[in-house]
């Protein structure tokens, strides 16, 4: 199943997700449920190690949510300038009440909004795979690679592995089983193989690097059986 209108479909998930103004951000993001506070700051904690922050970046986050996955960085590094956007303005209005940065409701597979090389670091956790189709995802990777300074860096974690889809929707019916649901729709994730990003890198002449999250310790959290991070750099 790849409906063309998957997008739409989670966009309105999402937005009904963000009515709970109180609740702590990763369980607004959608984490609750399947991971504990302290699991979810230390899987921030591990997949960005790789990144090699200094704590000074310029820091924009595509499909942020309500900026659960910012508010970690802010605590390992409080000097970032953090600034994002997201399809969902319930999930903005949150973000904008916890961090001083500009965030915009919009889709992160057009960004002309947003002038060229204007960030440090460029980054999408958990939200790829909410796109319609592998075109989108494309798209979606080069505005971010378009907005990122020369000699910066892109992130995208998260990521459902192709190769493990089975795997995947087998611990999922699982996993997933006693979670709240918000909506009677139930659409499926955007499955990326790894050789998807490694073109992305050849065509943009990009070092690469990939990682498996089950080479990070990240405790009894069952989705890191089947996802994985891509660590984009550009050349100067």
């Amino acid at each position: 199943m790849e409906p063309t209108n998957r997008s739409e479909v989670w966009k309105d998930i999402w937005t009904k997700k963000g009515q709970d103004k109180n609740a702590p951000l990763f369980v607004v993001d959608g984490y609750g449920g399947l991971i504990s506070s302290i699991e979810w700051d230390n899987m921030i904690f591990q997949v960005t190690k790789p990144i090699g922050l200094m704590g000074t970046e310029n820091i924009f986050e595509c499909g942020c949510g309500a900026g659960a996955f910012l508010e970690v960085l802010i605590k390992i590094h409080p000097e970032l300038n953090v600034s994002g956007l997201d399809y969902s303005p319930t999930l903005l209005d949150i973000a904008r009440s916890h961090f001083k940065g500009d965030f915009y409701v919009a889709d992160m597979t057009n960004l002309g909004f947003i002038p060229d090389a204007k960030y440090d670091l460029t980054l999408c956790f958990g939200a790829i795979q909410y796109l319609s189709s592998e075109k989108s995802a494309q798209n979606a990777a080069e505005e971010m690679l378009r907005i990122t300074k020369p000699n910066g860096k892109v992130y995208i974690g998260e990521i459902p592995d192709a190769s493990k889809k089975e795997l995947a929707e087998s611990i999922r019916r699982v996993s997933h089983k006693s979670l709240q649901k918000v909506s009677t729709a139930n659409p499926d994730h955007l499955y990326l193989s790894k050789d998807f990003f490694r073109e992305l890198a050849k065509e943009n002449n990009l070092n690469i690097n990939i990682i498996d999250h089950t080479e990070f310790n990240l405790g009894n959290y069952q989705a890191a059986n089947y996802r994985y991070s891509v660590y984009l750099f550009k050349k100067g």
